[in-house]
């Protein structure tokens, strides 16, 4: 079927000088797709999709927030894995906006409050949510 397309497709034109009949030219208003040619598809210009954050992490947040918030974050695990009576592993830390939250569960009270203060000393928290529960054994 390729081979037929391709001969119907191929033009000839006689040598120069010869006498022979006329090749028949393809009429200017014919279309390409009445030849059997379909034109290529435009393809519409948009402009390339910018990577977003989760809605829910970032709503609301200014960049300058959003850096202080991870920096914040960065810290209060930071001190929680340096200090030696809390399991700093057992501890999920999430902040938003200066404000931190504790997850996860760890081994008893003590270590729940000695988190909670840990987090509370460090620079640009304002307040700590501690939602920690002790593991059951």
């Amino acid at each position: 079927m390729a081979v037929l397309f391709a001969a119907g497709c191929e033009r000839r034109t006689p040598p120069e000088g010869s006498a022979g009949s006329t090749p028949t030219p393809t009429a200017p208003s014919e279309s390409p797709a009445a030849a059997g040619v379909t034109p290529p598809t435009p393809v519409p210009e948009t402009a390339p999709a910018a990577p977003s954050a989760p809605a829910d992490a970032t709503a609301g947040k200014s960049a300058g927030q959003i850096v202080d918030d991870t920096v914040i974050t960065t810290k209060v695990k930071s001190a929680l894995l340096a200090d030696s009576d809390v399991k700093g592993l057992d501890v999920v830390v999430e902040t938003s906006k200066g404000v931190v939250s504790l997850s996860g569960a760890v081994n008893n009270q003590t270590q729940i409050d000695r988190a909670a203060k840990i987090a509370g000393e460090v620079e640009g928290v304002n307040s700590v949510l501690n939602n920690l529960t002790i593991k059951k054994q």
